[in-house]
């Protein structure tokens, strides 16, 4: 909190502050509380059982990279895209009256 913007909010204003201030910091512990026993599951597995150790951060960290993944299955060819992008064209050429 700034102290300029202190002097200028009300009592309810600080109290909500602080309490968004110590719920930021919860979650912020909680998420590091998740990484530290992450980390240490994999130093097991990687002591224990190397055979088992992931070998890439995906693997070790599936929910966290899911995004990165690229399912190829539902991609479509580029002319598939082209020819629907020029059918839309076309229909808003029609749309407002224009020669297609």
């Amino acid at each position: 909190m700034d102290a300029v913007f202190y002097w200028d909010m009300t009592y309810s204003e600080i109290i909500a502050s602080i309490e968004g201030a110590q719920r930021k910091a919860k979650l912020e512990m909680q998420f590091n509380a998740s990484l530290v026993y992450k980390l240490g599951s994999l130093i097991g597995v990687a002591v224990n059982d190397p055979k088992k150790y992931p070998s890439t951060s995906k693997e070790a960290f599936p929910k966290l990279f899911d995004d990165l993944v690229e399912d190829t299955s539902k991609q479509q060819p580029w002319q598939v895209m082209k020819e629907r992008l020029n059918d839309y064209n076309a229909y808003l050429k029609r749309k407002r009256g224009e020669n297609a």
